[in-house]
């Protein structure tokens, strides 16, 4: 599988073999040939050119002794049944994960959304209470607490009742009893967890960032509770999530934030936005 990260061309295979994912970059390190038209030989990816084989990094050249001197670019991890990919060799911390063991949630992955906007206004805007209040119709009933698990961390907790009248409002606050509870993680900048408890029932979102030529690419993930029901419930789930991102497409499309950006009335936005400009930067491989 090929996809572009950023600008940068990668590819994506399963070792038939051990059934480990890798992730490289997208072409050859020897002519520049579009490994997405190689083929799995046991656990590596062979060039269809000159036969030059690839983990996250070449490893064979026919006709040498000793493999090359390369180095990997890319860190490839499963989880909820989704792949994802680290851009450096060496992530600072695993995919992260909910509150609860995987084996408890079933998962459905949702359709991806583009938006015409930086990658970092997604996550700032996952955390702007004004904009929950205004656009999404939904009413603070308890001051936010926010907390930095560590240095790529940041965590906020907070509740909220339903405002709105539209039918995803309607349905929300008949499900919520309109006591809702959230907690939301931003973990790297690049992956946002959402834990929520409406009346006896928790629902689990993950959403993953990734930059594009245009903006940025957002694919959620819904978990819910195994159970009886638990595929229509996931089903629910990515309907009312659609509808409420929905309301920010258009609204965020084309978006800068001033300079030295402060929001007078929102604390919490402006802790998210000093977390994402404090963010340690990733060590990459040479």
């Amino acid at each position: 599988m090929r996809f572009d990260l950023a600008g940068r061309a990668v590819v994506l295979f399963r070792g038939r073999d051990q059934g480990v994912v890798h992730a490289l970059p997208g072409h050859c390190d020897h002519q520049g040939v579009d490994l997405a038209h190689g083929s799995v030989v046991g656990d590596v990816l062979r060039c269809p050119l000159h036969h030059w084989e690839y983990t996250n990094r070449c490893v064979r050249i026919p006709g040498t002794v000793r493999p090359p001197r390369t180095f990997a670019r890319y860190h490839a991890a499963e989880r909820f049944g989704m792949i994802f990919v680290h851009a450096g060799a060496n992530p600072a911390a695993p995919v992260p994960g909910f509150s609860v063991d995987d084996g408890e949630l079933h998962f459905r992955a949702g359709k991806p959304v583009e938006i015409a906007c930086p990658w970092y206004v997604p996550v700032a805007n996952a955390f702007d209470m004004g904009h929950l209040q205004t656009v999404h119709r939904r009413a603070l009933t308890s001051t936010p607490e926010i907390t930095y698990p560590d240095p790529r961390t940041f965590h906020v907790r907070y509740t909220t009742t339903v405002t709105g009248d539209g039918w995803s409002d309607r349905a929300m606050r008949a499900l919520s009893g309109n006591d809702i509870r959230v907690s939301v993680t931003c973990s790297g900048g690049a992956i946002i967890m959402v834990e929520s408890l409406i009346r006896k029932r928790r629902g689990y979102l993950m959403v993953s960032l990734r930059p594009t030529e245009h903006g940025v690419s957002i694919l959620p993930l819904f978990g819910v509770p195994r159970g009886a029901l638990h595929a229509l419930h996931a089903r629910v789930a990515a309907s009312l999530f659609t509808a409420f991102l929905t309301r920010d497409v258009q609204a965020l499309s084309g978006i800068r934030f001033p300079a030295g950006f402060l929001d007078n009335h929102d604390p919490t936005i402006n802790a998210c936005y000093r977390y994402l400009c404090d963010l340690p930067e990733c060590e990459e491989s040479p």
